[in-house]
Formats: structure tokens, sequence, C-alpha cells
């Protein structure tokens, strides 16, 4: 008897054979896959807990966002017209002073469900986020109430902190109701409370992952020394060992060399770089000797300011995740138009219509990003053995019509994240008929806007410097006053 069997699905696998069924079946024990195949293989005495009918529609891989950041949700579009300095470096103020002075943890746990909901409802059953824009790292209790919120949706959640930029010490404040105490941070705190969050919370839950998960791991020599730039990336890379925990971090050109040059050991398959932009030749070679996973998001900021050589790095033996970077400041997690924004640009580069098959778009998505983060023997693909982790497209719609012929394609060229009606996480229904099952979503709502209402509050007067804009029909907006710039 199985727990769950989902018949006359258009079966994408992923697999390493990369197997479709036109009409399929899954079934389902425990959490995992038992068996999959086409419809005429299904023995007429199999019977199941619960019976899918998914005739005329797709099933596939639950995707996988490989990079984001905990708290964007509720800071999107915040500082739009600020963000026009090198690298976003105002942007980059703006966020570190929310996180770090104006939040609590009803914040972290309102906007860590809000995050998984908008995830999960795309198709997205396994999701990374970074606690902050560069991590807060002063508290295990912001994590904790980040991992309640997610994990209630349903959501696979893979999360964590990290060393985050300088200059030290921090100031991070801590809220009780109306009032605020202020604590300092140092070096030696963070890597202790690192530490401490993933021996404590990796695990607690059985969706819970909790990583190591620095800001960056480059050198900045305007907020550090050399010698200090070492010794944090050392210590990271200590913990993700110990612990056998992933490592995941932003890292740009220039960086990749400093940290080959000073941490190799910290370049490795299950380390997993995000943006990459700007690398040299040298920087190319050294992630496919390496093994280490470049994370790129077409869609990012830091992808238009400085081009990210995905194509180089795959033709040069590399391995390359698609990922959203949602939500703020213009992103969201709609992963499926990160995979058709990637196809646009890399193949307008090369002049070539044909770059970037979708066989190798989804895998992007799926088993490479799962691999990088040491989850493909559980996730990634379906297989027997491997967790059911898995989403149902509706296909009977004008956009997706008439499916059936080349679905790889249909699904990747014209799915939207809205085209997702069920999805099913360790073999349990998640969301089924675009419904949430496990949570009150109106609920997430409400509590989203309450943490919003309570930060804005909070802020004061500098919320309304947060959200000036510049004429948003002028061909190109004025910046605004800065108002971290003495």
């Amino acid at each position: 008897m199985y727990d769950l069997l989902i018949k006359n699905a258009v079966i994408i696998t992923a697999d390493p054979s990369h197997h479709i069924y036109d009409k399929g079946y899954i079934a389902v024990k425990d959490g995992r896959i038992a068996a999959i195949g086409p419809l005429e293989e299904l023995s007429e005495s199999a019977q199941a807990e619960r019976v899918l009918d998914a005739g005329g529609k797709c099933l596939m891989p639950g995707l996988v966002d490989g990079h984001g950041h905990a708290g964007h949700c509720l800071t999107k579009t915040m500082g739009e017209s600020n963000d026009t300095q090198f690298e976003g470096a105002w942007w980059g103020k703006m966020a570190e002073d929310i996180y770090f002075h104006y939040t609590d943890d009803f914040f972290w746990y309102a906007e860590g469900a809000l995050a998984a909901a908008e995830r999960l409802k795309f198709g997205i059953t396994t999701g990374v986020s970074m606690l902050g824009s560069t991590p807060r790292p002063d508290r295990v209790e912001n994590l904790e109430a980040h991992f309640e919120g997610a994990l209630k949706t349903g959501l696979r959640q893979v999360s964590g902190i990290g060393s985050c930029d300088g200059p030290w010490p921090k100031h991070p404040w801590v809220w009780e109701g109306d009032s605020h105490k202020e604590h300092t941070l140092t070096p030696e705190q963070m890597v202790e409370t690192t530490e401490r969050a993933v021996k404590e919370l990796n695990g607690k839950h059985p969706r819970q992952i909790c990583i190591v998960a620095p800001g960056s791991i480059g050198y900045n020599p305007l907020a550090e020394t050399k010698d200090f730039a070492v010794w944090k990336n050392k210590e990271m890379y200590r913990i993700a060992k110990e612990y056998g925990s992933p490592l995941h971090t932003h890292l740009y050109g220039g960086g990749v060399q400093f940290v080959y040059d000073t941490t190799p050991e910290l370049l490795n398959p299950t380390t997993s770089l995000t943006h990459s932009t700007g690398l040299s030749q040298r920087e190319i070679e050294i992630f496919a000797e390496t093994g280490a996973v470049l994370f790129h998001g077409p869609t990012t900021r830091a992808n238009i300011k400085k081009r990210c050589p995905v194509y180089e790095v795959l033709r040069a033996g590399g391995n390359v995740a698609i990922v959203t970077d949602g939500t703020a400041p213009d992103r969201s997690y709609d992963i499926w138009r990160d995979m058709k924004v990637f196809q646009v640009l890399h193949r307008a580069h090369d002049n070539d219509p044909l770059l970037a098959p979708v066989g190798m778009v989804l895998e992007m998505c799926t088993i490479i990003p799962a691999r990088a983060l040491g989850l493909d023997r559980d996730i990634g693909s379906l297989e027997v053995g491997k967790k059911a982790d898995m989403i149902i497209i509706n296909t009977r719609q004008p956009h997706l019509a008439p499916f059936g012929i080349m679905p790889l394609h249909r699904v990747v060229y014209h799915a939207q994240g809205q085209d997702v009606e069920t999805v099913i996480v360790d073999g349990q229904v998640m969301m089924e008929n675009r419904k949430m099952l496990l949570c009150d979503e109106e609920r997430i709502l409400s509590d989203a806007e309450k943490a919003f209402d309570r930060m804005r509050q909070r802020l004061g007067s500098k919320f309304e410097s947060f959200v000036k804009y510049g004429d948003v029909y002028a061909i190109r907006n004025q910046t605004m006053p800065d108002p971290y710039k003495a």
C-alpha cells in the first residue's frame, strides 16, 4: 500500500538518463519515491491511501532556489532610486541599518513565512536564505524565528548566518516591545554564534537545514585588513568542515583569486558562490579546477553592473546554478522568470539562439544546486529512493496548450510561477489547487503587514528617505540624497 499515487501525468524526471514519461505514474511511501515509470507498467493491484489523477498535467521535481535573503520580502522596492552608486553601496547600508537596528524576532518570523509562501507557490520546494543582506550573526534567536515562519508553509528551508561585512565591531539592537538595547558584536562573537547556529539548529526539524552563510569571503581593503579576512575565512571553513555543512556566500571578481591564494580549501564542490561578476580568465579556470559552484542570478543588479561570464565557466568545465536572489529591491522568487532571462541574456551575448538548452536550464534549478548543497542524494530529481519533492503544473491553459509534444521545452519556455497547481514536499501535499494546506495564507499576509508597520514606526523619519524616488517616467532618474553620506 502506497501513501500517495499520482497517475496519468506527463513526468519530467530530470534524472541522469533524462527520462520523460508521456503518461506516467509515481508512487510515494514514507515520504520517498517508491516507484516511477510509464503508466502501463503500474500493476492493476497497486493501491494507495490517496490517488491523484494528473491527466493532462505535468509532474516534475520541485525547484531548488539556491540563493535569497531573509528580510528582503519586507524591504522590496525600498531604496530604489539610491541604488546607483558602485555595487549598490547605499542600498547595502540601508539594508544593514534596518536589519541590525529595527527588526525583532517577529519580523524574522513573519518575513520568513511570507518568503517561504511565495517560493512554495512558485514551485520552489527547497529555498536558501541568508539571514539579512550581509548576515546578522549576533543572535541565534533571529534565525530560529525565521526557520519557524518558513517551515510552517511546508518548504524545505536552508538558511544560515556567518561573517558580515565590515567595519567591526557591529552594534546591533535587540528590541523588547517599544524599546531596544544596543549590544556590541565582535568578530569572535560572530564566530561563536555561527557555530552555535549550525550545531543547534541544523536538523532540528526534518526540513530545517542550517548552513554556514557569510556575507562574503572576499577581501575589502576599505573595511578590513588582509590578515583579518584570512582569519575570518578560515573560521567559516572550520565550522563548515567540522559540522559537515555547505558554505554559501557572495564572491566577486578579484575575490575568487584572493580566496584561492589564501584559503584554497574553501573552494570545493560544496561551496556555492553567488553572483561572481567581473571574473578574470584565471578565476574562471579556478571554478573548474576546484569544483566550487557559481550561483548566478540573471535578474540581479550585480549582473547588470558587471557581467557574469557564465558560459566561459561552463566551457571551462565549471558548474552553474540559476538563483533568484529574491526579493529586494526589484526581484521576486519566480525562478521561472529567471530561467527565461538566463537564456535571453546569454544567447544575446553569444548571438546564438540555441545556447542554454532547456534541459540544462532545468538542471540549473534542480539537481545542480541540490548537489552544491549536499542534498542531491535526496532531492533535485525524481528517482526511486529520493524524497518525494515534486510539483504539478496545470498545463490546461492557453499559453501551454497543446501540451504533450516537447514538454520540457514547453515548461521552460512558457510556464510561469502561477501555473504551479500542486506542491509536494517529503511526500506530503503542501499546496493543492494553489491553496496552501499547512498554514493560513491570509494570516501570513496579515503578519507581514504587521511586521512591516512595526518596522516603519521604529524607523521614524528615516523611512521617508528610504521610499523617496525620482521621476519614474524619466529616461534616467535623479539619484536621491544619501542619508548616510556625511
